[in-house]
C-alpha cells in the first residue's frame, strides 16, 4: 500500500472517528448520573475533547456517543449473555 493510499485511509478513518463520537448531539449532562472514571482516562478524554473546540464538544457528549456505539455493535451480544445468566425461574 502506498504512503499516498494510507494516508487518504487515515484520513477517512478520521472523519468516521469524529462522526461516530465527536457529534455534540448532548451539549449537557445535567440530568445525568455522576461516575468515576480513572484519572488517567479522563485527562484522556478531555484532551480529545478539548481538540474540538470549534464544534464545542462536551465531555458529556462524547462519553455518551462512546456509550451508543458501543451498544449497538454489542447490544445483541449483551442481551444474549444476560439472558444466559438470569434463567427464568418457572
Amino acid at each position: 500500500m502506498t504512503s499516498k493510499k494510507m494516508r487518504k485511509t487515515n484520513k477517512e478513518n478520521i472523519r468516521k472517528y469524529e462522526t461516530l463520537f465527536l457529534d455534540n448531539r448532548y451539549p449537557s449532562g445535567r440530568n445525568g448520573k455522576v461516575v468515576y472514571i480513572r484519572p488517567e482516562y479522563h485527562e484522556r478524554l478531555l484532551r480529545i475533547v478539548q481538540m474540538t473546540r470549534e464544534e464545542k464538544t462536551t465531555l458529556y457528549s462524547y462519553i455518551d456517543n462512546i456509550f451508543e456505539h458501543h451498544f449497538k455493535e454489542f447490544g445483541i451480544d449483551i442481551t444474549d449473555f444476560f439472558n444466559e445468566r438470569n434463567k427464568p425461574i418457572l
